[in-house]
């Protein structure tokens, strides 16, 4: 990627899209930041990959920025943006779960508990466990260790999503009674091969499988932001949060 990549901030148009989701205070005490800006800022980590306390100096003081980013996370603020900018995303046909490693870099192995971080064969890792629709679209995410494997959050994934008469397409992981006899109770219908093992032979739409080539793109498109690629972020909910955005980038 070309470093104009990483300078390129939010135009008038995307702004304009976004900006009601964006809390508003009233003007007492200090100035508050520039909602535009911050999130401008947080973009450049999010593209780069960079450290806050590297941000360019047109964005402001990097510590007001990032403990803004950090509030902005506890209010839910980028929930609230992927559900702007998905609008009708739970009316669908086609929905999909997969997950991928992310590496974990150094600086993010504070030995805090409970941050989703794990060893695996690569090293540390994080696991991002996803749904999504067949237009792309985020609508649940499950972060873990990297040791964890597909199948314990495939339930977890889909509770809540009125499932009644959609497909789910997920890979041979995801091969479990468990995971079938949920889709099955909800009204679904399960798109997942048989482990090579099993002796019970499902039904299986090998043309409808052609399609999880959606969320393998989704993947792709989100760890082009190399604050994705590789996590950086100690706290598992910064990194959460940082999945949101880029989730909800794509779409802008």
């Amino acid at each position: 990627m070309s470093n104009s990549f990483y300078h390129k901030d939010l135009t008038d148009a995307q702004w304009n899209r976004i900006k009601i989701v964006f809390e508003k205070r009233a003007k007492v005490g200090r100035p508050s930041l520039n909602p535009r800006t911050v999130f401008n800022a947080i973009l450049w980590i999010l593209k780069s990959g960079g450290r806050w306390r590297d941000l360019p100096a047109r964005y402001g003081n990097w510590n007001s920025i990032y403990h803004k980013f950090r509030r902005w996370c506890s209010l839910g603020l980028f929930d609230r943006l992927l559900q702007l900018i998905n609008g009708d995303a739970k009316k669908t046909t086609l929905l999909e779960i997969d997950s991928t490693f992310c590496k974990v870099h150094q600086s993010a192995c504070s030995g805090r508990k409970e941050q989703a971080i794990g060893s695996s064969r690569g090293g540390k890792n994080t696991k991002v466990h996803v749904l999504i629709n067949e237009r792309m679209q985020l609508l649940k995410v499950i972060l873990t260790g990297g040791q964890v494997h597909d199948s314990e959050t495939a339930v977890a994934l889909l509770k809540g999503i009125k499932l009644k008469g959609i497909k789910i397409l997920a890979d041979k992981a995801y091969s479990s009674a468990q995971i079938r006899v949920f889709i099955t109770e909800h009204g679904a219908v399960a798109c997942i091969p048989d482990k090579a093992n099993f002796k019970i032979k499902h039904d299986f739409g090998s043309e409808l499988y052609k399609q999880r080539n959606i969320v393998e793109r989704f993947f792709q498109r989100i760890k082009n932001y190399r604050h994705i690629a590789t996590r950086y972020d100690k706290l598992a909910l910064c990194f959460l949060n940082f999945v949101l955005l880029a989730a909800c980038v794509i779409h802008f």
